[in-house]
């Protein structure tokens, strides 16, 4: 364990951190090392040092960044590709038990823009928020319209929404505080925040430790839990009304975590199914799967 100190406290639970608890390498872009700092009370952990926003962008400088670039390269990222089209299609039918036809939702960090396409098919009135240009100029020529390039943009337009998605975007935030007290100025009265995160209380977060693909450092500068992040939702007014699991992410990010750890090709192809398929049976009991789907309310 690392002994390097840090001042900060918790943004959740504001317990002050003491020690890193890992050091974790940035395999993508720069090679750079982090530490991650984890929060005794409820498991929360956050990266550091932390890139300025001014700074971060050239950490996702890669055109092995999927989501920003739509690439297929590799046996993991047509996997990838193919398993998305699913994961669309659900996530649209999760929004739909909370936003009848016509709704405005919002998708923030939208990427290339697939789920806020199948959103407008679904006939709801939608915004996507995209700062990655070459992303958001992808999407925007999916969704056909212009999109904004931050949340802050996004205020000031005025826009207000009855739903407002992040599927895996909310721990590349800076400051959690003021990055969900901004998503809540986004919403209606009574609007839903939904939040998927990866859970680093996870079976394959606990096997894999510093090569654990979801850590990504520096690009995730937060780490949540269950506990971590309902704490910090409830400081801020919202209630957690739901959780549902996204059982194919422990493939995914094990699949990934192989090739973290040197594993190659074909084998990392089979580990990571072995090692997802244990991590899905260990939450089965445990309720701590690879990623989660956190749906959130405000209460009024």
């Amino acid at each position: 364990m690392n002994t390097k100190q840090n001042t900060k406290q918790c943004p959740a639970c504001g317990t002050p951190f003491e020690s890193a608890a890992l050091r974790c390498k940035d395999h993508s872009v720069s090679g750079e090392w982090f530490d991650v700092f984890v929060c005794r009370r409820c498991g929360f952990a956050s990266t550091e040092p932390q890139p300025s926003p001014e700074t971060i962008g050239k950490y996702y400088a890669s055109d092995a960044y999927v989501s920003h670039s739509d690439t297929r390269k590799g046996i993991v990222n047509k996997l990838y590709h193919l398993v998305r089209i699913k994961n669309a299609a659900n996530k649209v039918n999760l929004v739909a038990r909370l936003l009848p036809e016509g709704g405005e939702l919002a998708d923030a960090g939208c990427g290339t823009g697939y789920f806020l396409a199948a959103c407008a098919r679904r006939g709801w009135k939608v915004e996507g928020v995209e700062p990655n240009d070459a992303a958001r100029a992808i999407a925007e020529s999916r969704i056909g319209k212009p999109l904004f390039g931050s949340l802050s943009d996004a205020e000031s337009a005025g826009r207000r929404f009855d739903v407002v998605t992040l599927w895996h975007v909310f721990e590349h935030l800076h400051d959690p505080n003021a990055s969900i007290a901004l998503l809540k100025r986004l919403l209606k009265p009574g609007g839903t925040l939904i939040l998927a995160l990866p859970d680093r209380l996870s079976d394959d977060a606990t096997h894999y430790g510093e090569h654990w693909a979801a850590y990504d450092v520096p690009r995730h500068l937060s780490h949540f839990t269950p506990l971590a992040l309902r704490l910090l939702a409830e400081k801020h007014g919202f209630s957690l009304e739901n959780t549902t699991p996204m059982k194919f992410d422990a493939y995914y990010v094990s699949m990934l975590s192989e090739g973290l750890k040197g594993v190659g090709g074909t084998r990392a192809f089979v580990n990571g199914l072995i090692r997802g398929a244990r991590s899905n049976r260990k939450a089965a009991g445990n309720g701590h799967y690879s990623s989660l789907i956190f749906e959130l309310r405000i209460r009024n």
